[in-house]
C-alpha cells in the first residue's frame, strides 16, 4: 500500500492535542541481522505505536533496492510510514532514479541530507554531476515530483560541526547564524519539517526553536527535537565527543559514578532522557524524535514513563490480518544468541549480565551477528565524524613492511596514540601479555585484539574483572592479527600438531583457512555469579568475523592508505598489505594454560646451536604438547632465526627474567620488611592492651575500695573499747567522722 504524508500526520496529531513519537533505525550488518531489525522494528511499532520511522542510508551505499525493499516491508507490513534517508553522494541522474523507484514503492517521505565526506577527506566535495547541498537536493525532489514526498531536513541546535571555527573552540555567534540561513534555505527550497540532531542540553535545542522562528521559519514548519538515549558509557563519550555535543555537569557527575555497571548506565540513560523529555513537553515541544540505535527496550522505558504508551495496540498490521500469508517475519520469542562476538571491540571495562534483551547494552564489536543493532554502532553513525588528526605524524611514512610492524610496537609502548582498529590505549589486561605482544608485532604478526587466559579470578579484579560483585571470571587466551601469507602456512603447520589452539584465517578476497566446525560458537568469556546462571558475554564465532573482516580490512585503505599521496610508496606498501595479508583469530581452549609450556618452550629456545652451519634450533620437543598461543608463536618464529638473532632473542628472554626474579626479589623483601613491622606492631598492640588491661584492673580496685570506705562508718571501724593496732593508718573518711562525732 501506498504511504502518507508524515507532515499531515503531524499537524493532525497536533491539532488534537496530542504528541508525535518517532524512531529511527539504522541497517544491520548481516543477513540475519537484517531479519532481526525488522522483528524489532515489528514489535516496537506494535507496542509503541509511532506516527512514523526513519530508515537511514549511508553515504557509502550505492544500491537502493534493499534499502526501498526494507522500506516497503516496514511500511505494508507493519502498517507505519516510512521516512527514507537520502544523500548527494550520488549523481544527479542516479539520484532521479532512486526517487522514482522511491514512488513507485510507496515511499511518501525523504530526509534529505547532503552527507558526510568520504572517510579520509576533511570537506565536502560533489561527486561529478552531483550536488554540493541539501538546498540543491530538496529543489530537485520538488522540481521533478512537486508535492508528492513529504521533505524533511536536518538541523543543528549546536551547529553542524563543519560551522566550527576551531575543532576545540565552541561555535561563534556567526557560525550559529551561519548555520540557521543554510537551514532556512532547505526550508524555503520546499522542506516540511525539521528533525535536529541529538542533543543533551534542553535549554540549547529551546533557544535554536526560538531563533528558527526569529529567522522566519514559520510556525506550521515542525522541528522535532532528536533525542539519544544514553544506552553504554563509552559509546556515549564517543558520540558526544565526535559530534561536539555538550553534556550538562549533572549528567557528567553522575555517569562518572556508575561507568563501568551497564545496567546502572541504562537506568541513568532512561531517567536523564525522561528528564529531558518532560522539559520538551512543559515548554509545548510535542514532536519527539528517538534515535533507538536498533535497540527497544530504553525507549520503551522512556515512552512508558512519560505516560505515551498506547493502553491497546489498535494498529491492524497486515501480519495480523493475513496469518495464512507467512509474511510475519519470525514468531514472537524466536531463539536468539546471548552470547557475544569478540571482534568488534579492543576490550571494555565493564561487560553486561545475561538477559533476554542483552543486546540493549550495545558495546560495540561485543555483539551477536544476529542482532539488529550488531557491530560497531560508531563504525556506522561516526565513521566520517572520527576526530581529524595528522595521520603521517601519528604513523610516519612506512617504505616497508618492518616500519609498519614498528607502528604496532610503538602503540602497544603507548608511543602511539591509536591505530585504525584500535581507537584507544591497551586495555589494563594486556599488561600480562604486552611483552608477547610486542615480540608477535616485531616479527609480522600485527595485532589488534587480544586477551590473556583467566582461570578464576574475581569479578571485581581491576584488571580482568566484569559484571558486578561476587562472582568469579574466565577467559580463553585469544590473539586477532594480520600476517603474510608465508608466516601464516608456517603458524598454520605447527597449530595442527595443537589440538588445543583453534584457529579462523581470511583475506580481503574471501579465501579462509579454519580448524573449526563453520556453525561453531566459541565462548571465550564467561563467569559464574551467585543466583545466576552462567553468564556468557563474549564468543568467536565464523559469522561474525566474516563480518568483522570486511571493516577490518577496509581500515587499511580508509584509515591508513588515504594520509599518503596517489601513487607513493607509502600507499602502494599499505595497499599491498590490504590485497595479501591475512586476518587472523586464534583461541586457547585450554583456558587453564599448561603450567609447564612456557617454561619448556623457554628452555629449549636457550639451548646452544650446534654448530656455525645449524642456524636453527629445532623445539621438537614441543610436538603433540598443548602449547598456550604465544609458546606457540615463540616456537615459530625462534624456528627462522639465525644464530645471532637466536642468541639475541634468548639474551633478551633472559634479561626479562632477571628483571621479573628481581622484582620478585624485591616485593618479597618488601614483604619480609612489612611482616617485621607487623610483628612489631602486634607486639607493640599487645603490650598496649596488657596495659590498658592492668589500668583497667586498677580503677576497678580503686572504685570497689573507694566503695568500701564510703560504707565503713556506718558499720563502725572502729568498735567502743577496741584500739588500733600500731602503725594502722585511720582512712581519712572515718577520721573526719571521729572528728565531727567528737
Amino acid at each position: 500500500m501506498g504511504g502518507r504524508k508524515i507532515i499531515d500526520t503531524i499537524h493532525s496529531v497536533l491539532a488534537e492535542g496530542g504528541t508525535t513519537l518517532s524512531l529511527e533505525f539504522f541497517p544491520a550488518k548481516t543477513e540475519e541481522g537484517m531479519g532481526n531489525l525488522l522483528a524489532r522494528i515489528e514489535d516496537m511499532v506494535a507496542r509503541l505505536q509511532p506516527t512514523f520511522v526513519t530508515l537511514t542510508w549511508r553515504s557509502a551505499f550505492a544500491d537502493e533496492s534493499l534499502w526501498l525493499k526494507i522500506g516497503g516491508i516496514v511500511q505494508r507490513e507493519f502498517s507505519v510510514d516510512v521516512l527514507l534517508h537520502l544523500t548527494c553522494h550520488l549523481p544527479r541522474a542516479d539520484l532521479v532514479r532512486v526517487l522514482q523507484n522511491a514512488r513507485d514503492a510507496g515511499i511518501r517521505n525523504i530526509l534529505a541530507l547532503r552527507g558526510d565526506p568520504p572517510i579520509g577527506e576533511d570537506r565536502w566535495q560533489p561527486v561529478p554531476g552531483g550536488f554540493s547541498n541539501a538546498v540543491e537536493l530538496v529543489h530537485l525532489i520538488r522540481e521533478l515530483h512537486g508535492d508528492h514526498f513529504c521533505i524533511a531536513v536536518a538541523g543543528y541546535p549546536e551547529v553542524h560541526t563543519e560551522c566550527w571555527n576551531s575543532p576545540d573552540l565552541p561555535p561563534s555567534e556567526q557560525s550559529f547564524a551561519q548555520d540557521l540561513t543554510f537551514l532556512k534555505d532547505k526550508v524555503d527550497a520546499g522542506a516540511d519539517l525539521v528533525i535536529t540532531q541529538f542533543f543533551y542540553d534542553v535549554p540549547k535545542y529551546i533557544s535554536f526553536h526560538d531563533k528558527c522562528r526569529e529567522i522566519g521559519i514559520p510556525a506550521h514548519i515542525p522541528i522535532l527535537p532528536g533525542y539519544l538515549p544514553i544506552q553504554n558509557y563509552a559509546s556515549f563519550r564517543k558520540f558526544t565527543s565526535w559530534c561536539k555535543t555538550s553534556v550538562p555537569n549533572t549528567i557528567d557527575k553522575a555517569l562518572e559514578k556508575v561507568k563501568d555497571e551497564d545496567e546502572q548506565v541504562k537506568a541513568l540513560g532512561v531517567q536523564e532522557a525522561l528528564r529531558a523529555c518532560r522539559q520538551l513537553l512543559d515548554h509545548g515541544h510535542r514532536t519527539l524524535h528517538f534515535y533507538t540505535l536498533n535497540l527497544e527496550s530504553t525507549v520503551t522505558s522512556v515512552v512508558e514513563g512519560l505516560g505515551l504508551l498506547p493502553k491497546a495496540n489498535l494498529r491492524e498490521l497486515s501480519w495480523q490480518r493475513h496469518k495464512a500469508s507467512g509474511n510475519r517475519v519470525r514468531a514472537k520469542g524466536g531463539p536468539a544468541e546471548e552470547v557475544r562476538p569478540i571482534f568488534w571491540a579492543n576490550r571494555q571495562t565493564s561487560y553486561v549480565s545475561r538477559t533476554n534483551d542483552w543486546d540493549e547494552f550495545p558495546n560495540g564489536r561485543w555483539g551477536d551477528s544476529r542482532s539488529p543493532a550488531y557491530g560497531e554502532l560508531s563504525h556506522y553513525y561516526l565513521e566520517f565524524k572520527r576526530p581529524k588528526v595528522d595521520r603521517q605524524m601519528l604513523w610516519g611514512i612506512p617504505t616497508k613492511h618492518e616500519d609498519v610492524y614498528n607502528v604496532f610496537v610503538r602503540f602497544l609502548d603507548g608511543k602511539v596514540g591509536s591505530l585504525p582498529w584500535c581507537e584507544q590505549a591497551p586495555a589494563p589486561e594486556t599488561s600480562a601479555i604486552s611483552s608477547n605482544l610486542k615480540f608477535l608485532n616485531a616479527n609480522g604478526y600485527l595485532t589488534i585484539n587480544s586477551q590473556p587466559a583467566v582461570d578464576g579470578r574475581p569479578s571485581t579484579d581491576p584488571e580482568v574483572g566484569w559484571g558486578g560483585p561476587g562472582g568469579i571470571v574466565y577467559q580463553k587466551a585469544y590473539v586477532e592479527f594480520f600476517c603474510s601469507p608465508d608466516k601464516l602456512k608456517v603458524l598454520m603447520e605447527e597449530m595442527d600438531r595443537h589440538p588445543n589452539l583453534s584457529y579462523h584465517a581470511v583475506n580481503v578476497k574471501g579465501q579462509e583457512y579454519t580448524n573449526t566446525r563453520s556453525a561453531r560458537v566459541n565462548a571465550v568469556t564467561w563467569g559464574v555469579f551467585p543466583g545466576r546462571e552462567i553468564v556468557q558475554p563474549t564468543v568467536v564465532d565464523s559469522v561474525s568475523f566474516g563480518a568483522w573482516k570486511d571493516e577490518a580490512f577496509e581500515l587499511w585503505l580508509t584509515q591508513w592508505a588515504t594520509a599518503y599521496q596517489e601513487g607513493s610508496l607509502s600507499r602502494m606498501l599499505i595497499h599491498e598489505i590490504h590485497d595479501t595479508f591475512y586476518l587472523v583469530n586464534i583461541v586457547d581452549e585450554n583456558y587453564g594454560g599448561d603450567k609447564t609450556a612456557i617454561a619448556e618452550t623457554e628452555d629449549a629456545v636457550r639451548l646452544e646451536h650446534k654448530s656455525e652451519g645449524n642456524d636453527v634450533t629445532r623445539l621438537e620437543n614441543t610436538v603433540n604438547r598443548h602449547l598456550d598461543i604465544f609458546s606457540l608463536f615463540k616456537c615459530v618464529i625462534t624456528r627462522g632465526f639465525t644464530s645471532d638473532q637466536l642468541f639475541h632473542f634468548a639474551s633478551e628472554t633472559q634479561r626479562e627474567s632477571e628483571h621479573l626474579y628481581a622484582v620478585v626479589k624485591e616485593l618479597k623483601a618488601i614483604n619480609h620488611d612489612t611482616a617485621n613491622e607487623n610483628r612489631m606492631l602486634r607486639t607493640s598492640l599487645m603490650q598496649t592492651q596488657q596495659e590498658i588491661a592492668d589500668i583497667k584492673s586498677e580503677l576497678k580496685r580503686l572504685r570497689i575500695q573507694r566503695g568500701l570506705d564510703l560504707i565503713k562508718p556506718t558499720t563502725g571501724f572502729l568498735h567502743s573499747g577496741q584500739h588500733a593496732a600500731a602503725g594502722a593508718i585511720t582512712p581519712l573518711v572515718a577520721s573526719n567522722t571521729i572528728c565531727k562525732n567528737a
